[in-house]
């Protein structure tokens, strides 16, 4: 379990009637349990989506929270994470 800085990510971020929809791409060397801070996005993580190509789709709950922890059974995997915030 490690912390991911954005900087090491793919950032994209749209604005959307008062809201942030943001799309994080984690180096291939991201494992489950690793965390991504993004106080520098979000004041809060509503929600997140967060994608790998062996995990399938997964669904992480990131309420009120400034990161998010990837889930999953995997290690060594980029991920996708799509999030929504304000």
């Amino acid at each position: 379990m490690a912390a991911i800085l954005l900087s090491a990510c793919t950032v994209s971020q749209w604005d959307v009637g008062g809201w942030k929809l943001v799309k994080i791409l984690t180096p291939a060397t991201a494992d489950d349990g690793d965390t991504i801070d993004c106080s520098s996005l979000f004041g809060s993580v509503v929600f997140s989506f967060v994608s790998g190509a062996t995990d399938g789709t997964l669904t992480d709950v990131a309420t009120a929270s400034q990161s998010i922890t990837l889930p999953g059974s995997t290690d060594n995997e980029a991920r996708t994470i799509l999030a929504i915030g304000h």
